[in-house]
């Protein structure tokens, strides 16, 4: 059988609890403190992980405003440039319009003047018909200053009539 000795076992039961004392004063004080300060770090690093991203919150809704105000400004400026160019289409336009109007204008004067030059023509040339027919019709010659002149006014009141009061 086993012997148990009151005083071994008395001597093991206070260097157990000496070894307790011992372990708790430098190995349990130390590991607990150095739990509680990692603890207490990792709530600090979680605070400033926190606040990091409610600051990165911030910005990016302060770039989405930027972005969105960004957008806005290139759709104005593309919308003054379209008005812009609408605008300058519009002066071409009428500029193109106003030059083929004078183009029209002096086109339709300088036909008016050909016109004028090629009725004078052929009145001089009915008016030489007529004489050449008359003086063949009078059997005579017709050549003074007064008769030519008396037919070219009785050709042009002639004309006048026929055309309505002018060429």
């Amino acid at each position: 059988m086993l012997h148990i000795g009151w005083s071994g076992l008395l001597w093991t039961v206070i260097n157990l609890l000496v070894l307790c004392l011992l372990l708790k004063k430098f190995l349990w004080q130390p590991v607990t403190d150095k739990i509680e300060s990692r603890q207490k770090e990792i709530r600090q690093n979680l605070a400033v992980a926190e606040e990091q991203r409610i600051q990165a919150a911030k910005v990016k809704a302060d770039y989405d405003a930027r972005l969105a105000q960004a957008e806005r400004e290139s759709q104005e400026l593309l919308r003054q440039a379209e008005d812009r160019g609408r605008r300058e289409y519009q002066a071409i336009l009428a500029s193109a319009r106003t030059a083929a109007e004078a183009l029209a204008g002096e086109t339709q004067r300088q036909l008016e003047g050909e016109r004028s030059a090629m009725l004078a023509a052929v009145r001089k040339e009915v008016a030489g018909l007529a004489m050449l027919a008359a003086s063949q019709v009078a059997g005579r010659q017709l050549g003074s200053g007064d008769d030519r002149a008396l037919l070219e006014e009785f050709l042009a009141e002639g004309t006048l009539a026929e055309t309505g009061g002018g060429l």
